[in-house]
């Protein structure tokens, strides 16, 4: 079964790709596709909708069908509040047009990732077909707050979504079966910020809504992979709540010639850096002793490899002129790399953990990675 993650177009790219590649980690017959982002555009002009009170901003529209409700925690939003809203139709012909032009079999499940509201105001919704569905990735920090990553609700609504898919037979069925009373189920209705926090750190099914898998005769395979999926983002969510209490880093791997950067107990995060980022990166994580800026200039053919070999710009002179700039102590250049890798350092992984990762030294004195070697893989040194 093929499910196609579709990008709407104003959300940020390193959220979608996150996202994807959190759920692709899963291996199993349900096959996360990334999408074809050039058939996605604003076909619709959007309405802005606004919210003049928290009452009316929680309050669901019981016409239409949709499982989790969006609750706001108290004070998370200032009103009045606007937002950008399409209706449902609107989201589901994005889908429905996709197919078309990409073919996409009839079998195969279409999400539909975007940031923009909805009316009337879900997290997420299916079409009566059971074969489209939306997932709103906005307004989540209302909901958690910092204390967790928007990956995890957003892989957490679509592998639910997903599940209802092979659970039952209709929409209508979907609604005759949640639970209006919190057991830590996925069909749990969720009407308030921590119920939604139980389901998803419980990340569970209970024993009622199990047997729907079992009267459908859903395959093993299929289900192996749903509670794989659950129980990973449960474990990721845990590890990055003890990892704070404990001041515990996660293991990094680089993979591939490129040495694409992920955080392997955060659900294989990808730390994105542009070539010279990287290259300067490295170059640090391959000398765990620290180097002293000024002495960048002994470092400069490692360094030059590096950068040749992420960087995709074929002229020599390009390169190396790029390289003069970085390593002159004279310039800002380098200073100004390093507060940009640090920076996506402390918004991928957090306070608490950046100090592991990030590049730092006392003025005039070596600078160097902290995180212990024996945590990384896939370190040419």
């Amino acid at each position: 079964m093929n499910i196609h993650l579709l990008r709407s177009p104003e959300l940020n790219e390193e959220t979608y790709r996150n996202v994807l590649h959190l759920l692709q980690q899963f291996r199993g017959p349900l096959h996360f596709q990334e999408c074809e982002e050039e058939v996605l555009s604003k076909d619709y002009e959007e309405e802005e909708r606004e919210w003049t009170n928290q009452i009316d901003f929680e309050k669901l529209n019981p016409s239409q069908l949709m499982y989790s409700q969006l609750v706001v925690s108290e004070n998370s939003i200032n009103f009045p509040y606007k937002e950008k809203t399409k209706t449902w139709d609107q989201l589901f012909v994005v889908c429905d047009k996709y197919r078309s032009k990409k073919k996409i079999d009839k079998n195969d499940i279409v999400v539909l990732l975007t940031d923009v509201g909805n009316k009337p105001n879900w997290f997420g919704g299916v079409s009566p077909n059971m074969k489209n569905y939306f997932v709103q990735t906005s307004n989540w920090e209302h909901f958690f707050g910092t204390t967790i990553d928007i990956r995890f609700p957003i892989a957490y609504e679509v592998i639910i979504w997903v599940m209802r898919f092979y659970m039952f037979p209709s929409t209508e069925a979907i609604m005759e079966n949640i639970h209006k009373t919190p057991m830590g189920c996925i069909m749990d209705f969720c009407q308030d910020k921590s119920q939604i926090i139980l389901k998803m750190r419980t990340a569970d099914v209970c024993d009622s809504c199990m047997n729907h898998f079992k009267e459908r005769d859903v395959p093993t395979l299929y289900t192996r992979q749903f509670f794989e999926i659950l129980d990973g983002i449960r474990e990721i969510m845990t590890f990055r709540g003890r990892s704070k209490l404990f001041h515990q880093p996660s293991r990094m791997a680089l993979k591939g010639y490129t040495k694409k950067i992920y955080f392997t107990d955060l659900g294989g995060l990808e730390l994105r850096l542009n070539p010279k980022e990287k290259a300067l990166y490295l170059l640090f994580m391959n000398h765990p002793a620290g180097i002293n800026l000024n002495e960048l200039q002994d470092h400069k053919e490692e360094l030059k490899n590096l950068y040749a070999r992420f960087n995709n710009q074929s002229n020599p002179e390009t390169i190396q002129n790029a390289l003069e700039l970085l390593v002159n102590p004279t310039e800002n250049d380098m200073n100004i790399i390093l507060s940009r890798i640090n920076r996506k350092i402390k918004d991928a992984v957090g306070e608490s953990l950046m100090d592991f990762y990030s590049i730092k030294g006392n003025r005039g004195e070596r600078k160097g990675i902290q995180l212990d070697r024996e945590l990384v893989v896939g370190l040419d040194v």
